[in-house]
């Protein structure tokens, strides 16, 4: 038997990561500061607007949490004063100074940031065109969507962002809350526990199709089944409005401390028509796959809030942009999840993400990718960064017709299919 470790040894903290153990004597300290007052210097950087107008076309956006320290030196609001070795020393810190020496060295995920951006412009505009496909009928207020909707966003692992259409529009997640809340259960739980209640194999079957694997346990947290079972390991000892409480707090970690939004009516709206999930926790209440002691009814109407999660593209991207980062968030700086969860979270979004089209989808496109019945999708590309799309028109299996038919253009246009490497 299995037993559920300490829980208070697992959980997000929050806490800094990359530069969390960086301390400088005062001769380094000095080096460092006379680099970055010598590389501003080289770029004609020399004044706090045009360092600030530098980040600006380097896909910064000034209020990123982790330039706080450096407010006074980026803000709009401040006044344009030359950029001394003096007020470098007041006003950055070691970690904004690390940060600012690879902006200026240009060593980012993306370097050549128009380019970039001017590609995935084009690749978004001909994704347009693609107006296939049926709005979800079975959750009512999902059908209620404008068809023509279309937004995405992109933000680096640095934190360099850009976006298209209606990328400032909400949408509930619904699916695309499986991957995240499958890091935090194992995060809570450790990895032997949560796979003793649920499988990591594709099902090949609709992801909301009553079956379980041979262990009869849900075939891997990314359908129905299984995303219920994570809900049911998330914290069970708390009621369920804290443990909504504490998922939203870990979204909100995710995407630079921003808050969620949440949809009633959408809640309301899975409630009245969750026969099939119902019959879901049923057939794995029957063959005891919960864990002792499990309340049912309180892991599906988890599920259902989970779902009922509101984000925008921009919001979106941050998250795939963490899991992108190895579990970092590139706005804050933090660690939000330990880097072999995300390893495995990443894998299983790779073979099971994409609903009973997962396998074409790692085939063709080869990408962790996870989709939703809302027409959300959020794509990471290890490394580089996250994407997030919108668009509500649903192919047969579900996922967002733009979504997919972006995704086959984006690879096709740069190498990074997960195995795009052994063919260069």
């Amino acid at each position: 038997m299995v037993t559920r470790p300490n829980s208070t040894s697992f959980g997000f903290s929050g806490r800094r990561a990359r530069f969390e153990h960086d301390t400088l004597d005062q001769n380094s300290r000095a080096k460092q500061l006379q680099q970055v007052h010598q590389l501003l210097k080289q770029k004609s950087l020399q004044t706090t607007h045009a360092l600030r107008n530098y980040l600006l076309r380097q896909g910064f956006e000034l209020d990123m949490p982790r330039f706080e320290d450096c407010s006074e030196l980026i803000s709009p609001n401040t006044d344009d004063r030359s950029l001394t070795a003096s007020l470098l020393a007041d006003h950055l810190s070691p970690d904004i100074a690390s940060f600012l020496i690879r902006i200026l060295l240009s060593q980012l995920s993306i370097s050549d940031f128009e380019g970039y951006r001017n590609r995935f412009a084009d690749l978004f505009e001909f994704t347009r065109e693609a107006c296939s496909g049926t709005l979800p009928d079975y959750i009512p207020e999902l059908a209620k969507a404008d068809p023509r909707s279309f937004g995405m966003a992109v933000c680096s692992i640095d934190g360099q962002r850009f976006g298209f259409g209606n990328q400032s529009d909400a949408f509930s997640v619904q699916s695309v809350v499986k991957p995240l809340n499958y890091a935090l259960a194992l995060s809570l739980n450790g990895e032997s526990f949560v796979h003793h209640h649920v499988g990591r194999e594709p099902s090949g079957r609709r992801f909301n199709e009553l079956a379980l694997n041979a262990d009869n346990r849900p075939h891997n947290p990314m359908i129905n089944a299984g995303a219920i079972m994570c809900c049911s390991l998330i914290r069970p000892g708390m009621s369920v409005e804290d443990r909504f409480d504490l998922i939203n707090r870990y979204w909100s970690s995710a995407i630079g401390d921003q808050a969620c939004g949440f949809d009633s009516d959408v809640y309301q709206s899975e409630l009245k028509t969750a026969e099939r999930n119902f019959a879901l926790a049923k057939l794995m209440q029957d063959h005891h796959a919960f864990p002792e002691g499990s309340d049912v009814s309180e892991a599906l109407d988890l599920y259902f809030r989970c779902c009922s999660m509101t984000l925008d593209c921009r919001s979106l991207s941050v998250v795939a942009a963490s899991l992108a980062n190895g579990g970092v968030c590139p706005l804050t700086g933090h660690r939000i999840a330990e880097s072999t969860n995300v390893r495995n979270t990443l894998s299983l979004m790779l073979s099971c993400g994409m609903y009973d089209f997962s396998g074409e989808y790692a085939f063709t496109v080869g990408l962790p990718a996870k989709s939703g019945v809302s027409g959300a999708m959020m794509i990471v590309i290890p490394g580089v960064c996250g994407i997030a799309l919108w668009s509500p028109l649903l192919d047969r299996q579900g996922n967002s017709v733009r979504g997919v038919e972006f995704s086959r253009r984006l690879v096709k246009a740069f190498p990074f299919h997960v195995f795009a490497g052994v063919t260069r």
